[in-house]
């Protein structure tokens, strides 16, 4: 049997016959939870489920599913707080209760489906690094995306994806919210630092306003810091999803600005793709393409700077390559996971 398929949930039947989880026992830190608990649907995360202290009800009227032989229970981890790292939630789930994943310190990624609407109070409190959601549906379906964000104010990438194929990528700068007392008055004023938060409520009816996203890109470069406006511009040029030749032009003009310092932090990471993608859409060329060899050579990354001659190569015999366009459709539509919080 396969480790993902390894589980114990205790959980609860709902009045409209959907599963409430209550805790989730696994053999590994990455829960991938069922659509169905002994032929319920999954409806509900409950209050305190994955948090480092449980929550389980003063009635135990709750019930266990082993998706295991029983002699494998006592090797199987409760998945809470630091032993939780990936969630995979089913398309069924509905809500997630208060404090549902409080403490879980090293979760840092989460999938949900497009029914996902109902977030209960500090639902992700003190998951500082919970960077990449993933939903799974296409962006012009409606989707929870703005409830879920609501409650993240630290940068999080957002990807829609169904099956291999991601059909968009939205990175969220982190933004600072503070409230300042007015004297005498003892009244309260809110200050909002960081174009994240306005980024946030480019939401219409439950999908992404893509043009309302992609304006906030120019007030954002007098805040955020070029490895976030870099991640921003590359996961829209990388999914350019409803994005208008206008805001493409934007994008590529920032990303060539800051191609030597971008390119070489890819370098670091070995992130092929990243630099495949870089070449071939015409933004590194010539002397930054020069300087990538030396230093991929430098480290000793012997693939990408072998990769990079060839494209310089290819770029010195034909000099229209070096300008090419055109979409992209190399490499793995996953290379973003494998370059940090984010890719560029």
């Amino acid at each position: 049997m396969e480790q993902t398929k390894i589980f114990r949930l205790l959980w609860q039947k709902r009045e409209d016959g959907g599963a409430r989880l209550l805790r989730a026992y696994g053999a590994s830190s990455k829960a991938d939870l069922p659509q169905q608990i002994d032929g319920h649907p999954l409806y509900e995360i409950a209050p305190y489920c994955f948090a480092e202290t449980s929550r389980l009800p003063e009635q135990l009227d709750w019930n266990e599913t082993f998706a295991c032989d029983a002699s494998d229970v006592p090797y199987l981890t409760e998945l809470c707080g630091s032993r939780i790292e990936e969630v995979s939630l089913p398309d069924t789930v509905q809500s997630i209760g208060n404090c549902a994943f409080y403490n879980c310190k090293k979760l840092n990624r989460i999938r949900a489906g497009a029914n996902l609407r109902d977030i209960g109070s500090d639902a992700f409190m003190n998951t500082l690094s919970f960077h990449r959601l993933t939903l799974s549906c296409r962006p012009e379906e409606a989707s929870g995306i703005k409830q879920i964000l609501s409650h993240i104010s630290w940068d999080i990438k957002v990807r829609f994806q169904v099956g291999d194929e991601v059909f968009a990528a939205l990175l969220y700068p982190e933004y600072l919210e503070t409230y300042d007392e007015i004297a005498p008055a003892h009244l309260f004023g809110r200050s909002i630092t960081g174009e994240g938060f306005r980024a946030r409520q480019c939401v219409r009816d439950g999908c992404v306003d893509f043009a309302g996203y992609d304006a906030v890109f120019l007030p954002a470069q007098a805040e955020e810091s070029e490895q976030t406006l870099s991640a921003m511009a590359f996961n829209r040029l990388r999914y350019p999803y409803a994005l208008t030749e206008q805001n493409k032009a934007m994008y590529r003009e920032y990303m060539i600005s800051r191609i030597s310092t971008v390119s070489s932090r890819m370098i670091r990471k070995k992130d092929l793709d990243a630099l495949r993608f870089f070449c071939e859409q015409g933004l590194l060329y010539g002397p930054a393409l020069t300087v990538c060899i030396q230093e991929a050579s430098a480290l000793g990354w012997t693939e990408g700077a072998a990769e990079l001659l060839s494209r310089a190569a290819l770029g010195n015999r034909g000099k229209k390559n070096r300008y090419s366009f055109g979409p992209y459709n190399g490499g793995s539509t996953n290379h973003a996971e494998r370059s940090g919080r984010y890719a560029a």
